[in-house]
């Protein structure tokens, strides 16, 4: 498995990223406007102390792996948990009710599922959810756990804050308002900082009727990460189901972007793929270009942030300068109390 290939293409995601989102963000920012009631300016966000935690998690396979929301569960963490739409069911099917719930993906058919998407029977054959290293319960019956994640969200969708951006589908939006979930929106940056004559983000905020900027990161877990510092405004920050990347073992076929890659390289898809060695784990994982992407855009943004970052993913790849990777129980005995 060569690192070099992968490494290329990793400088080309944002562009290319941009380029695939933009449009439809776009169109979705105009169809969500009857829904423009609060943004995230509207949260009511008490003063926090130094050591005031949060949890951040998203959907890796080290979540299921290592039991993170049911050890969470059994501890009694006063903090804020923050999850990203992908791991939201997940959270909740294991008695983790988070405060907040990010969703950025403009995707018409996917990011619905992970609410219960009550339209699945007619939507187009996907392999997206069986093939990968998500929660398991999607291999098992995809139209019975579909049912059961829609009751599971309107059951406990009313004490949820979904913390939506503007370009998210409107399906979406649909099952966040049936099943009572408090929205408060955001708009993300489309423009490059470096380059003045761009105005897309500007013209978007005026489409909007002036909701506020938050910077993502490229995705919605470091979206969700950037939330729980830069607007909730915690000090103390844990990361989990952070792997951006793939254990030991894995087929490329169960990878989230393989169909992508092989598409480009077809037999030479081996060589996108990079292998990092876990200096913590003592194990060799592996990524893609896309996750390579993220993982270097969260160790910049690490350096920036204004908290401590530690990593308790307990797996995958994200670790260096400005990130602790620690257990989760060690976070949870240090900052389990430290909800203000």
């Amino acid at each position: 498995m060569e690192n070099n290939l992968g490494k290329q293409i990793a400088q080309f995601v944002s562009k290319l990223t941009a380029d695939k989102v933009t449009a439809v963000g776009l169109r979705n920012a105009k169809l969500n406007r009857p829904h423009y009631r609060k943004t995230i300016d509207d949260l009511l966000i008490p003063k926090h102390g130094p050591d005031s935690a949060a949890i951040v998690v998203v959907g890796g396979p080290s979540l299921h792996r290592k039991h993170t929301a049911a050890r969470i569960a059994q501890t009694n963490f006063t903090g804020d948990i923050i999850t990203a739409d992908g791991s939201f069911g997940y959270c909740l099917r294991h008695g983790v009710i988070p405060q907040y719930m990010v969703c950025l993906d403009p995707n018409p058919y996917r990011i619905v599922r992970w609410f219960g998407d009550p339209d699945l029977a007619s939507r187009p054959p996907d392999d997206y959810f069986r093939r990968q290293d998500f929660d398991p319960k999607y291999w098992e019956d995809e139209m019975r756990y579909n049912q059961e994640l829609t009751e599971l969200v309107n059951q406990h969708g009313s004490k949820i804050k979904a913390i939506l951006c503007t370009s998210v589908d409107p399906t979406v939006t649909k099952r966040c308002v049936e099943s009572g979930m408090d929205i408060y929106w955001w708009n993300q940056f489309y423009d490059d900082p470096d380059d003045p004559t761009q105005t897309v983000t500007r013209e978007l905020v005026g489409l909007t009727g002036g909701i506020p900027c938050m910077n993502t990161g490229g995705n919605v877990g470091t979206a969700a990460y950037i939330f729980s510092w830069a607007v909730l405004g915690h000090r103390q920050v844990a990361l989990a189901g952070f792997d951006l990347g793939y254990a030991p073992g894995t087929p490329f076929l169960n990878t989230q972007y393989f169909y992508e890659l092989r598409d480009l390289f077809g037999e030479r898809v081996a060589e996108a793929y990079i292998e990092i060695q876990n200096p913590y784990l003592n194990e060799t994982w592996y990524t893609d270009p896309t996750y390579y992407w993220f993982r270097e855009i969260i160790l910049e943004l690490a350096k920036q942030a204004p908290c401590t970052t530690y990593n308790c993913t307990e797996g995958g790849t994200l670790f260096g300068a400005n990130i602790n990777f620690i257990s989760l129980s060690e976070f949870l005995n240090k900052f389990g109390q430290n909800g203000g």
